[in-house]
């Protein structure tokens, strides 16, 4: 699943609507209302329900069809824009599910271009960036691979314009290296996705497949995917998740595993690690280790990951985990070795 979120701002308000009313001051979008208020109004309607709205008049589907402006509105006048999209199985035979948490609304998306010769589509990554879905990755079972019940990693790039084309995925530039179960971020102000780590690993083998440290950056603009410095080590199964504001951005990787160990000479064991790595995203970037996240006894495998950022009001986002009835948080410190503490 994916969301993304942005904060309002006054000054960005006042200028976005100064801009909406220069653009649509020869149309009139609502009778007797100012133009905008009506770009406002019209801005609250969720986006599945776009292209039914553009029929209306000449100046709906001019507007409607304006994403920079219809994105710029709803950044700045609502205190987040979100999109969730869940995949409650394989999205190329299952259609996945949109909401919207401003307007609290869900409505299916179409399923994803079906591939005949794979199948199991798991440890996928999903995120949300402006008005687009990104499905990248995962792990499949391919008919034309030896043995056929060996997972492989995908490096397919799918988007879905939630604005536009809302029944059409693109497939996009794929990855330089195949990957699932892997640390992805999207970062809206420069228009970029990065992703690090992962693997070839399927629910269904519990320590089996590939593991990476490559590190790839994704430039929405280009459509296309450069290498950046790889992790400290191979590391898969992790989370990442954006620090910092502008040029001092950062990207963290926490969690996961690398190499197996055999127990009794029979079954295979995960490594998990304990620490995290930092990425700092300007001037090229190199990255450096911030130590163990809990101590001795505590769990060590990562579990479901929630990041927060509360509008900004905060340099550090709160982390949450789920650790079967326990939730964990985390307040990322890089001068801190201790990060997790339970709060349940």
């Amino acid at each position: 699943m994916s969301s993304s979120s942005s904060s309002s701002s006054s000054t960005n308000s006042s200028s976005s609507s100064s801009t909406v009313n220069s653009n649509y001051s020869m149309q009139t979008l609502i009778p007797g209302l100012p133009n905008d208020i009506s770009t406002l109004i019209i801005s609250f309607v969720p986006y599945s329900h776009h292209s039914r709205l553009k029929p209306v008049s000449k100046s709906w589907k001019h507007f409607l069809s304006s994403k920079k402006t219809i994105i710029t509105l709803r950044n700045n006048h609502f205190k987040s824009s979100n999109l969730l999209c869940i995949f409650p199985q394989d999205p190329s035979i299952s259609p996945p599910y949109l909401f919207d948490f401003q307007n609290r609304s869900w409505c299916p998306l179409p399923p994803m271009p079906c591939n005949p010769h794979a199948y199991g589509l798991s440890n996928f990554i999903s995120i949300s960036l402006g008005h687009h879905i990104y499905v990248l990755g995962g792990s499949v079972f391919d008919t034309r691979s030896y043995p056929m019940d060996t997972p492989t990693p995908s490096s397919s790039v799918f988007r879905l314009d939630v604005c536009n084309n809302f029944n059409t995925w693109e497939k996009l530039a794929p990855m330089i290296s195949p990957r699932g179960s892997f640390a992805c971020i999207g970062n809206p102000k420069c228009g970029q996705i990065l992703v690090a780590g992962g693997g070839s690993r399927h629910p269904m083998f519990n320590a089996a497949g590939s593991r990476l440290n490559s590190v790839e950056c994704y430039s929405v603009e280009k459509d296309e995917w450069i290498a950046l410095d790889g992790l400290p080590r191979f590391r898969a199964g992790c989370v990442g998740f954006l620090v910092g504001k502008g040029e001092e951005m950062e990207f963290w990787v926490t969690g996961g595993y690398g190499e197996s160990r055999t127990v009794s000479g029979v079954f295979h064991v995960d490594e998990y690690y304990r620490d995290g790595v930092i990425l700092e995203l300007k001037n090229g970037g190199k990255w450096k280790e911030i130590g163990d996240m809990w101590g001795e006894g505590e769990r060590r495998k990562l579990g479901s990951v929630v990041v927060l950022d509360d509008g900004g009001n905060r340099d550090m986002p709160v982390v949450y985990m789920l650790d079967g009835y326990d939730i964990f948080s985390i307040m990322p410190s890089s001068s801190s070795a201790e990060y997790f503490y339970n709060i349940t």
